[in-house]
């Protein structure tokens, strides 16, 4: 069982001019957030070299059917950050 925390995530996050402004510097993903600390499980960055910052993870796998919680955490160039949830459901494979 995978989930693949594609762009529509971010879609639902942000509005269009930001995510294509450049003005997003960092963003990380919780796949299991249990509403206590943020357990950092994937993250994408610009670099001086590598100005894009792309918009879509790596599949994350879990061991269990199930509810689930994704916290997406999003840095702009200013340093302020943002967080939202998604609950999402894993069925039997």
């Amino acid at each position: 069982m995978g989930i693949k925390c594609v762009k529509w995530i971010l879609m639902k996050m942000l509005p269009r001019d930001v995510r294509q402004s450049g003005l997003i510097d960092d963003r990380t993903s919780d796949w299991n957030f249990l509403n206590d600390t943020f357990m950092q499980g994937w993250v994408a960055f610009r670099t001086r070299k590598e100005r894009e910052l792309t918009l879509t993870s790596d599949v994350h796998k879990y061991d269990q059917p199930g509810k689930y919680r994704i916290l997406v955490k999003v840095i702009d160039i200013f340093g302020n950050d943002t967080s939202q949830a998604f609950d999402v459901e894993m069925p039997l494979s």
